[in-house]
């Protein structure tokens, strides 16, 4: 089937866009991989003059909302992702491709899409098991919807979403927050939901989704609630839980890429001999 060709430059356009990784692999392997990620997003939104409205990095996808501002889409999704794949082929001494195909997207039309969307995009990570509470997720933009971040606000444009809850910026943050917390609930409560632009095999890719694609917090949460601690209790350099504690440490290493120093530091500054010594328990 010949592709249909997207919209010319020059056309102001706002688009949903999600990008996964080749194979469906991981396109972000640790932390660091997407910060790097959300800078080159900051760099490519100077340099095109364009917005975003919401992100979401998942482990191996991502989804944006972009406001293409009369740029060229398909200019603004290479310049970022030649960036990110030169600089993730140097990092772990690869070559190749990273992401699958060419990104798919599709234009937000109306006020109500761009609400769901932005609704969708957040809650990508409660439906894939990862957290429970969208706000747990350290990597989607929903930090900022709610009044948080405050490093991401320049990158982030909330103001679009946000003035259809309010004029007054806490009570809309609040209302926000009511509005995406209704999407996680079983019924549909009344609302007409559109689909939403997604992969065929996104939901049955969101329900298998291993422990071991969880960041290290988020993975840390998910032992401490096996635990029937808090995350603190797991963190605190001198915690009495040190079974939990260890447990935890044991699973940091072998499910993500992080060496010694990092899991010290995760786990309240303990040294890389120390970490070594659990490790070896």
């Amino acid at each position: 089937m010949p592709r249909i060709p997207r919209l010319k430059k020059g056309e102001y356009c706002t688009y949903h866009v999600i990008q996964r990784g080749n194979e469906r692999k991981n396109i972000f392997l640790d932390d660091r991989d997407k910060q790097r990620f959300l800078d080159t997003l900051a760099s490519i939104k100077d340099r095109f003059n364009c917005k975003f409205y919401a992100y979401c990095l998942m482990n191996n996808h991502v989804h944006l909302v972009v406001d293409t501002n009369g740029s060229d889409i398909s200019q603004i999704m290479k310049s970022l992702n030649v960036s990110y794949v030169m600089y993730f082929n140097r990092k772990y001494e690869r070559c190749g491709h990273l992401f699958q195909d060419r990104f798919k997207s599709e234009v937000i039309d109306n006020d109500q899409y761009l609400l769901e969307v932005t609704r969708y995009i957040h809650l990508n990570p409660v439906q894939a098991n990862m957290v429970k509470d969208a706000a747990h997720y350290p990597w989607s933009s929903y930090a900022v919807y709610t009044g948080g971040e405050d490093q991401l606000q320049n990158l982030v444009d909330t103001s679009l979403v946000l003035k259809y809850f309010s004029d007054h910026y806490a009570k809309a943050c609040r209302k926000y927050i009511e509005y995406v917390q209704r999407g996680t609930e079983a019924e549909n409560d009344g609302e007409q939901r559109p689909a939403i632009l997604d992969f065929p095999d996104a939901e049955d890719e969101a329900i298998r989704e291993p422990a071991s694609n969880l960041g290290p917090m988020s993975l840390i949460e998910a032992i401490a609630d096996e635990y029937s601690l808090q995350v603190s209790d797991l963190t605190s350099k001198r915690t009495p839980h040190t079974a939990a504690r260890n447990d935890a440490i044991k699973q940091i290493k072998r499910r993500c890429n992080l060496g010694l120093r990092d899991i010290g530091t995760l786990f309240g500054g303990l040294s890389e001999s120390a970490v070594s010594k659990i490790l070896k328990g």
